[in-house]
C-alpha cells in the first residue's frame, strides 16, 4: 500500500547537487537583482570585518609584547619611588631631624623674651649715675587662653588702665594667634593695678606681665651728645649706647610654656624660666661736675654771644688722653630725645611732619665736636711754632729776629696781617705768637717746606682720625702734599684753608702739653663684668716723639706769654698760671660766618688741663674775635675745673685769692627754697626757666653735685 501512494518521479542519468539546484533558481531573471545586492552587502560587511581585523592585529600584537615590559617598568619605577621615599624619610630624620625638632619645639610651645638690664654708665668717679636701666613691665596675652565670654571684659580693663584704644585691644584679644603684645616699659604701679584687677575678676591665665628694663638718664640733657639714647627695644642708637652696645645690652632670658595645637594651655604643664644675664657697666672718662661746668658756660657764650650754630667746649687730661668733659650747644633730652629743646622750634613742633622733626633733632643729636670740621685758624699757630723750634729754624726768643711789615708776598700774591693797617714791626718768636702776626708763620711755613711740613701733620696725628670711641667720627681735610705749592703752604701755616676736628686740634694741642708724647683721646675708662664683677681697664696709648720735651716747653711758654700779655688776656685764672692762643677763621669761602676759638692749659709748668672752645658764626655785639669772645669762656672753665681738681694755686698774689665754698645738697628741694640754701653760702642757682612758674617744682639733680668745692659766687645748674 505504501508503495502505491509513493510518487514516482521520472528517472535522470545524473544527481543534482546543491549548487545546481541554486544555479537554476538564480537563473531566472527576476532574482538576478536580488543575488547581486544581497552579495554586495556581503562583500561590504566583509570588507569591514577585514579592516577591524586589521586594525586590532598590530594592537594585539603590541599589546602582546608590552605585558612583559609593562610589568618591568612597574617594577623598576615602583622601586625608584620606594628608594625616594626612604632617601626622604633618611633625609628628615637625620639631616633635618634637629631642625625640625626645634620647629615642632617652637610650635608647641610659647616663648615670651626676658630683656636683661642694660649696663650702668657712671661718670669718672665711679659714683655718678649717668644712665641707668630701671625696672618695668611688658603687658601680652595669650587670646587662646583667655574665655570667649571675658574678651571684652579684659579688652575693657586693659585699655581703661593703660589708656589705650580699646578698639585695638580688642582686635588683639580675639586674634587666633598665641601670643600678643598690648603694651612695653609700664610702670610697677600700673602692672599692680593690673594684678588686683586680675585678681578681682577671677582671670588666672591669658595674661602675661613680664619684667622688663627702661634706659633713664638721671641728668637729662648732661653729656647727651656723648652718651647718646636707647630704642624702645633697648638698643643703643647714638653715642656710648650705640658704639657699645655688644658690652651694655646683656643677654636675653627666656619664659618657655608647652601649649596644645591651638596655643592653649597644657594642664600640669609650668613654665620654664631662662634668666637674663645683665650687661656689662662702664665708667666713663667724662667727669659729670666738669661736664656741668663746660656746658653752663657754653650755653651762656652762645646765648650771650648769639652763636647761630652752637659750639662745643672739650677738657682733656693730656698725659692720659681722657676727655673729662665734652659739651655741645643746643643739646637734649636723654630721656625724651625726639623732643627738641629749642626755643625757636617749640612753637612750630607740633605742626611739623615726623621727617622734619626728626630732621631738626639729627642736627642736634650730632656731636660737632667729632663729626664736624672747621678751620682752626690762628690756635694752629702752634704746630707751625712746634715744627719749627724741632727743625731749629728759631728759638723763642731772639730779638728782632722777624719784622711785620703789615704782610708778606708768596708768588705774586700779598697775604696780610691782621693789623695789616698798623704792623708789629720787629718781634721775636714769643712776640709774634702773642700777637698773632701772620706773616711770621707764614715765613717760617716756608723755611720748613711742604714735605717736612706734612710729617709733622702726621706725627699731631692731623692728617687721621683720632679712633676715640664715638659714632661718626670725621677725618681731616688737607690738600694731598703733591699738590701744595707756595700759597696753599702760607694759608696751612696761619691755620686757614684746610679743615680738621675740635677733638683732632685739642690732641694735638694735649700732645705739647704731654712735652711732646701724643695720646690717645679715651672716653671710657673701665669695663665692668657684670657677672664676676672684674674691672677692665681701657688702655692708655701713646706714641712719642712727636717733638722734643724741650720743644713743648718752649712752646707753652709762649702760650703763657699769649695769655699773660697777648690776645689771650681774658683766658687769665687768678691763682694759675695759664697759657693758650686765640683762633678766628672763616667758616667756608664767602659765606659771612667766622668760627671763633680758645685753646687753653693749666698750669703752664706742668699741665693738668687742655681746653677747647669753639663757637660758631657769633653774630653778638661783642664781635667774632676770638680773644674777644672766646678767650673769657675758657677762663669761667679752667677757674671752676682747676679748683675741683685741687690743682695747687701757683701764681698766687694778695688781690688773686679766692673764697671757695662747699656745694649744699639740694636735691629733693623746691626751687624756691634751693635757691635761698645756695645763697646762703654765696652760690647762685640756674636752671631753664619756662613761661609757667616753676617756683615749687623739686629739684631732681644739681650740677656740681654737693661735696664740691666751688668759688663764692658760682652757679649751679638744676634740673626738675
Amino acid at each position: 500500500m505504501k508503495n502505491k501512494l509513493r510518487r514516482k518521479e521520472p528517472k535522470r542519468k545524473g544527481r543534482i547537487n546543491k549548487k545546481e539546484i541554486y544555479k537554476m533558481k538564480t537563473e531566472k531573471p527576476e532574482n538576478i537583482e536580488k543575488l547581486k545586492k544581497k552579495s554586495e552587502k556581503k562583500q561590504k560587511r566583509r570588507f569591514k570585518k577585514e579592516q577591524k581585523l586589521e586594525k586590532i592585529k598590530p594592537i594585539e600584537k603590541y599589546s602582546g609584547i608590552s605585558r612583559r615590559k609593562r610589568m618591568k617598568v612597574w617594577m623598576l619605577v615602583t622601586v625608584l619611588i620606594a628608594g625616594l621615599f626612604i632617601g626622604r624619610i633618611g633625609w628628615i630624620q637625620f639631616v633635618m631631624g634637629d631642625e625640625l625638632k626645634e620647629m615642632a619645639l617652637e610650635q608647641q610651645s610659647l616663648d615670651r623674651t626676658v630683656n636683661p638690664r642694660r649696663g650702668t654708665i657712671y661718670d669718672a668717679t665711679g659714683k655718678t649715675v649717668l644712665a641707668v636701666s630701671s625696672t618695668v613691665n611688658t603687658i601680652t596675652v595669650n587670646p587662646n587662653n583667655i574665655a570667649k565670654e571675658n574678651k571684652e571684659k579684659v579688652a575693657e580693663a586693659l585699655s581703661n588702665i593703660f589708656e589705650l584704644d580699646y578698639e585695638t585691644v580688642l582686635k588683639k584679644v580675639k586674634k587666633n594667634t598665641s601670643i600678643e603684645t598690648i603694651v612695653r616699659k609700664v610702670d610697677k604701679e600700673k602692672a599692680d593695678e593690673l594684678r588686683n584687677w586680675m585678681e578681682a575678676n577671677k582671670i588666672e591665665t591669658g595674661i602675661n606681665i613680664d619684667e622688663d628694663t627702661k634706659r633713664y638718664y638721671p641728668y637729662n640733657s648732661l653729656a647727651s651728645q656723648v652718651i647718646g639714647f636707647c630704642g624702645s627695644d633697648n638698643q643703643g642708637l647714638d653715642g656710648i649706647e650705640a658704639i657699645y652696645e655688644d658690652e651694655l645690652q646683656g643677654e636675653k632670658g627666656r619664659i618657655t610654656k608647652v601649649t596644645d595645637a591651638n596655643g592653649g594651655e597644657i594642664e600640669g604643664e609650668g613654665e620654664n624660666y631662662t634668666s637674663a644675664i645683665d650687661g656689662n657697666d662702664l665708667v666713663l672718662s667724662i667727669d659729670a661736675t666738669i661736664q656741668g661746668i663746660a656746658e653752663k658756660y657754653l650755653k651762656e657764650a652762645c646765648i650771650d654771644n648769639k652763636c647761630t650754630d652752637g659750639g662745643n667746649i672739650i677738657v682733656m687730661n693730656p698725659k692720659t688722653g681722657d676727655i673729662l668733659a665734652m659739651a655741645g650747644y643746643p643739646n637734649y633730652n636723654l630721656n625724651e630725645p625726639y623732643e627738641t629743646t629749642i626755643e625757636e622750634l617749640k612753637g612750630n613742633w607740633d605742626n611739623m611732619s615726623e621727617t622734619e622733626q626728626v630732621k631738626e633733632m639729627q642736627k642736634v643729636w650730632r656731636n660737632k665736636a667729632v663729626a664736624d670740621t672747621y678751620e682752626p685758624g690762628s690756635t694752629f699757630k702752634l704746630i707751625t711754632a712746634s715744627a719749627a723750634l724741632e727743625e731749629g729754624i728759631t728759638t723763642t726768643d731772639k730779638e728782632g729776629e722777624f719784622c711785620c711789615t703789615g704782610g708778606i708776598t708768596i708768588e705774586g700774591v700779598r697775604i696780610s696781617c691782621w693789623r695789616y693797617y698798623r704792623p708789629h714791626g720787629s718781634e721775636s718768636l714769643r712776640q709774634a705768637l702773642m700777637n698773632s702776626c701772620n706773616p711770621v708763620f707764614i715765613g717760617l711755613g716756608q723755611k720748613i717746606g711742604v714735605s717736612k711740613y706734612y710729617d709733622y701733620l702726621e706725627k699731631f696725628g692731623l692728617l687721621k682720625r683720632t679712633g676715640i670711641d664715638l659714632p661718626g667720627e670725621a677725618g681731616s681735610i688737607f690738600l694731598k702734599e703733591d699738590k701744595v705749592g707756595p700759597i696753599e703752604l702760607a694759608t696751612i701755616s696761619f691755620g686757614q684753608r684746610f679743615e680738621i676736628t675740635p677733638i683732632q686740634m685739642i690732641t694735638a694741642v694735649s700732645t705739647i702739653a704731654n712735652k711732646g708724647i701724643y695720646v690717645k683721646p679715651r672716653i671710657v675708662k673701665q669695663i665692668i663684668d657684670s657677672k664676676t664683677g672684674e674691672v677692665k681697664d681701657v688702655p692708655v696709648e701713646e706714641t712719642a716723639g712727636v717733638i722734643s720735651k724741650e720743644t713743648a716747653e718752649g712752646v707753652l711758654s709762649m702760650m703763657g706769654t699769649v695769655v699773660a700779655e697777648g690776645t689771650g688776656k681774658n683766658a687769665q685764672v687768678k691763682g694759675y698760671s695759664v697759657g693758650g692762643k686765640t683762633g678766628t677763621s672763616e667758616d667756608g669761602v664767602d659765606t659771612g660766618k667766622y668760627v671763633t676759638s680758645f685753646v687753653g692749659v693749666a698750669p703752664v709748668e706742668a699741665p693738668q688741663v687742655v681746653v677747647l672752645i669753639t663757637l660758631y658764626n657769633p653774630t653778638g655785639e661783642g664781635g667774632h674775635q676770638g680773644g674777644g669772645v672766646a678767650a673769657p669762656i675758657g677762663s669761667q672753665v679752667l677757674g671752676e675745673v682747676l679748683p675741683y681738681l685741687e690743682v695747687e694755686k701757683n701764681n698766687l698774689n694778695e688781690d688773686d685769692v679766692v673764697e671757695e665754698v662747699e656745694v649744699p645738697n639740694i636735691e629733693g628741694m623746691t626751687i624756691s627754697d634751693a635757691k635761698q640754701e645756695l645763697e646762703k653760702v654765696g652760690l647762685e642757682i640756674s636752671y631753664e626757666e619756662t613761661e609757667e612758674d616753676v617756683s615749687n617744682n623739686s629739684v631732681v639733680s644739681q650740677m656740681p653735685i654737693s661735696g664740691v668745692k666751688v668759688n663764692v659766687g658760682s652757679k649751679i645748674q638744676v634740673s626738675y
